[in-house]
């Protein structure tokens, strides 16, 4: 592959990786966001690609999943989309957490990055510290 394909894959890579809303702990205590997902109906096109029509997503309260599949069939572009509330019918309030596989490392602990997750966490402390 040469330089210049070689660049443009690591930026549309890079472009993708922006996308991904960043970590986010909530703490709504409501029985509301207990539920189960049930989209029918979906369709998802990316890059004028149609990767889903029509398919109907249905993901039970308490279990774990795992898409598997080859490159390119849109494993991470259906999470991304759950993510960002961009399937119709998505609950908006269910509790949705995405992180990356691989990070850029840096010199904050691990535990720092998880608290630094917990949005309820800090705002109540700056509230804290106006006191």
């Amino acid at each position: 592959m040469e330089k210049d394909a070689l660049d443009k894959k690591i930026d549309e890579f890079m472009a993708t990786k922006k996308k991904v809303p960043p970590p986010r702990v909530m703490h709504d205590k409501s029985d509301n966001s207990k539920a189960d997902i049930y989209l029918p109906g979906v369709t998802l096109i990316a890059g004028g690609k149609a990767l889903l029509e029509k398919a109907t997503v249905r993901l039970a309260r308490g279990r774990k999943y795992g898409l598997v599949g080859r490159n390119g069939i849109g494993k991470t572009t259906l999470i991304n989309a759950m993510c960002r509330r961009e399937l119709e019918k998505m609950p908006y309030n269910l509790h949705v957490l995405q992180v990356e596989q691989e990070i850029e490392g840096d010199d904050i602990s691990v535990l720092d990055h998880v608290l630094g997750c917990d949005v309820e966490r800090i705002e109540l402390y700056a509230k804290l510290n106006k006191l």
